[in-house]
């Protein structure tokens, strides 16, 4: 048997294979001899009748396919041996070509990792953000901290931003009511932009009891088109208010929310705080620049294959994380305004980003040696068993595996991010 590969057609490899007459003849005797059972013949015990009987009975083909069978199987087997950088990723397609007294030539269209060379990923030079921490940043943090000792307290006076109100409200579009208009005892922030337009403006100033026509103009990219670029007409009855009342900052709340005493204590330690996170960002935000600049710059088209994977596997998990939420996937893409087509469009997208990352991180990974050594995984376990009073045999049996994989692949990102640190410069 001969074969000659051609890798020019991406990540296709095609393998034209030539098979003797002679050759031929044995894998159609070892086509015979597994499927002889078969066939029933006037004359012989089942499974005895000779190859040629068989053939003048069931025409000269009964054969052919256990035989092409065991011709792809040794060609196969044969290629992938001699041939170490052929990486398939999903089985052959199998076509012939001819077949006459000569012997059989047969094609293989073999779906690979393409071959493909790395961009320079040595000798670079890379920035490091420097992300200051202001002011203004500091007092968000406090009042975010304000926010959580915040209570609400039921209010007479009228409503304002911030409050959280009670009413019922029923729409009407050219006097009719519309589906999906009406709802009674519903909570609704001011000020939040849950609802259309300036819906919740026009409540401002109400008070509890008071009835208002609260008119609105749907947008135009509304996700229910046909309530798109429509007016409606919301009759709305303020049921109950309640307003947030904000604890002020000083020495009582910090001693009581806090584990610090003074007012600057707790400002200093929010200061560090930012800072730190600041610092941890800027280290991400470079990891991702050096891993976005080798993937980027790699001349590489994935297989179709794995994208259909990859995005198969992304749709299935969105399916049933939609299901769960009690609703489908069709639905929700409806609500937020785009058709299927277009957002099946963007997740193929980002699959064959993803795809493409992980066979240029693959490549790095082997080129330069940096994979993690199960001697490396397991004292990282140690680590974690003697924080849990448990030995590494049992975190290994209780964790099914999913913990060791992902510190695994923790481990292997960090090793990827640290070589490129080494190799690069940082400024």
């Amino acid at each position: 048997m001969e074969y000659k590969l051609d890798k020019q057609k991406g990540s296709t490899i095609v393998a034209n294979i030539t098979v003797s007459k002679e050759e031929w003849e044995q894998a159609l005797d070892a086509s015979y001899e597994k499927n002889k059972d078969k066939f029933n013949l006037p004359g012989f015990r089942k499974g005895h009748a000779p190859r040629n009987m068989i053939e003048k009975a069931y025409g000269t083909g009964a054969f052919l396919e256990g035989a092409l069978d065991e011709t792809y199987y040794k060609a196969y087997t044969q290629i992938l041996r001699e041939n170490e950088d052929i990486k398939p990723v999903d089985a052959p397609k199998l076509e012939l070509k001819s077949l006459d007294e000569d012997g059989v030539n047969i094609v293989l269209s073999i779906p690979c990792v393409p071959v493909f060379e790395l961009a320079t990923y040595k000798g670079l030079t890379f920035t490091k953000q420097k992300i200051e921490v202001t002011d203004k940043d500091i007092q968000d943090a406090i009042n975010r901290d304000l926010l959580r000792g915040s209570r609400l307290v039921e209010t007479k006076k009228p409503v304002k931003n911030d409050d959280l109100v009670n009413l019922d409200f029923d729409g009407y579009i050219d006097g009719k009511q519309f589906d999906g208009g009406k709802a009674e005892n519903y909570q609704l922030k001011i000020g939040s932009h849950t609802f259309i337009d300036n819906f919740e403006e026009q409540l401002i100033g109400l008070n509890i009891g008071d009835k208002k026509d609260v008119i609105v103009t749907f947008p135009a990219d509304y996700h229910e088109k046909s309530l798109a670029n429509k007016p409606a007409t919301f009759k709305v009855e303020i049921k109950n208010v309640r307003e947030r009342i904000t604890p002020e900052l000083n020495e009582e709340f910090v001693s009581n929310s806090t584990e610090f005493n003074t007012v600057e204590e707790y400002k200093n330690s929010i200061k560090e705080r930012l800072n730190k996170e600041a610092e941890k960002n800027a280290e991400i935000e470079l990891e991702n620049d050096m891993l976005d600049k080798i993937i980027d710059d790699t001349v590489l088209t994935p297989p179709e294959v794995l994208i259909d994977e990859e995005f198969n596997r992304q749709i299935s998990g969105l399916e049933a994380q939609m299901k769960y939420q009690g609703i489908t996937l069709e639905d929700y893409v409806k609500y937020i305004g785009k058709t299927m087509d277009d957002f099946k469009a963007e997740i193929r997208k980002n699959c064959e980003r993803n795809v493409k990352a992980r066979l240029v991180l693959e490549k790095l990974i082997r080129t330069e040696n940096l994979d993690i050594t199960d001697q490396e995984i397991d004292k990282k376990l140690i680590e974690m068993a003697k924080n849990t009073g448990k030995t590494l045999e049992e975190i290994k049996r209780e964790d099914n595996n999913n913990m060791v994989n992902r510190i695994a692949n923790e481990m292997l990102m960090k090793k990827i991010t640290d070589f490129l640190r080494a190799n690069n410069t940082i400024k």
